[in-house]
C-alpha cells in the first residue's frame, strides 16, 4: 500500500478493493452527503463510483484511513467540477462526522493540499462548498483557502474557494 500523506493517526492513500464497504458506508451516510450535489448515493451508484476510484481512471481521489484500525473514514482529492463554463479540478472532502474534530485532520490535510498542488503542478487549488456547510467553510479557511465568490453549483448556493 502506497501512502500519499501521513500524520500520526491518519493517512491518505490510494483506494484498495478491500475499502469498498467502508466507502459505501461513507457515501450512503446522510450527514456525509448532506451538502453534496449528488446527495446520498444508492448502493448501485456507490458501487459504480467505487469502481471508478479503485481503477483511478476518472478521479484523483484518495482514501483517508485511521491508521490504528485500518478503517477508511473519508475520501479526499480532486474531482472535475464546472464553474461558470470552466471545467477544472476541485478539492473535495467527504468525512464521517465522528471524525470531523480528529486532532490529526488539519495537519494531514494541510500537507495533502501542498502535495496535490506539487504533484499535479497546479497554480492553486479550488474548492466549491455549499453556503450552509459551515464545517467545510471553516476547514478550508484553516487550510489557507480564501473565499473568492458566490456561485451556484447544480442548483446549490455555494462559494468558490481558492488557495492563497
Amino acid at each position: 500500500m502506497q501512502i500519499f500523506t501521513q500524520h500520526q493517526q491518519l493517512c491518505i492513500r490510494r483506494f484498495l478493493r478491500a475499502d469498498k464497504n467502508d466507502f459505501i458506508q461513507i457515501v450512503q451516510h446522510p450527514l456525509c452527503m448532506k451538502y453534496s450535489a449528488a446527495g446520498v448515493l444508492s448502493k448501485q451508484q456507490a458501487n459504480v463510483f467505487f469502481e471508478s476510484l479503485a481503477d483511478n481512471k476518472k478521479h484523483k481521489m484518495y482514501a483517508i484511513e485511521e491508521s490504528v484500525s485500518g478503517r477508511v473514514i473519508g475520501c479526499t482529492g480532486l474531482q472535475e467540477c464546472c464553474v461558470e463554463y470552466d471545467s477544472s479540478a476541485s478539492f473535495v472532502l467527504c468525512l464521517l462526522p465522528e471524525f470531523n474534530q480528529h486532532q490529526d485532520l488539519h495537519p494531514l490535510l494541510l500537507q495533502f493540499v501542498d502535495n496535490l498542488i506539487s504533484l499535479y503542478q497546479l497554480p492553486y487549488l479550488q474548492a466549491i462548498v455549499a453556503q450552509k456547510n459551515h464545517f467545510n467553510m471553516q476547514l478550508l479557511s484553516d487550510l489557507n483557502f480564501k473565499r473568492v465568490k458566490s456561485i451556484t453549483c447544480q442548483t446549490i448556493n455555494s462559494y468558490l474557494y481558492q488557495t492563497r
